[in-house]
């Protein structure tokens, strides 16, 4: 074989090493999720199709879903995520022996579950009486300047003194 042609393919063999070398290992898996499924009842009674179910660590929902009909009863089923260590400086999700907070709609529920990756907890839902309720801020254009529209659906249209 031509020296040249070993000279290059050491080379390249050298450069393809060293390039691997500085690319980092994979660390670990994220964790499983610590899951949750139930019934979910208000006074007793089944909450409305499509009432949302939400799960909270720390102030931060981490999983949400809407309870569905099964053999009469309104019940759900959630994943909430775990914390993966690797990535530093973010948070996607639950602690071992975390508390994990459920709302039922609007409203804190009765129950809480420690967080445990890879488990799948049965843990029937009910609405805290006189719990925290969520809020929202609901953001709504600035109208300036003075302007009037020249109608609206409910009334006449304005005349061009009123504008």
């Amino acid at each position: 074989m031509n020296t040249k042609w070993l000279f290059v393919l050491s080379a390249t063999a050298l450069a393809g090493t060293l390039l691997l070398a500085t690319v980092p290992p994979a660390l670990a898996f994220p964790p499983l999720p610590s899951s949750f499924y139930g019934a979910v009842k208000a006074d007793g009674a089944n909450v409305p199709l499509g009432t949302r179910v939400s799960a909270w660590i720390g102030g931060v929902e981490y999983a949400w879903t809407t309870v569905s009909l099964y053999l009469g009863d309104t019940v759900y089923s959630l994943d909430v995520p775990g914390d993966d260590l690797g990535t530093l400086g973010m948070k996607e999700g639950g602690a071992p022996g975390e508390t994990v907070v459920f709302y039922i709609g609007h409203q804190e529920a009765s129950q809480t579950a420690p967080w445990q990756s890879g488990t799948n907890v049965r843990l029937d839902l009910t609405p805290k009486p006189g719990g925290e309720t969520l809020s929202y801020l609901i953001y709504l254009p600035i109208v300036s300047n003075n302007y009037r529209p020249a109608f609206d659906l409910l009334s006449e249209p304005l005349s061009s003194a009123d504008r």
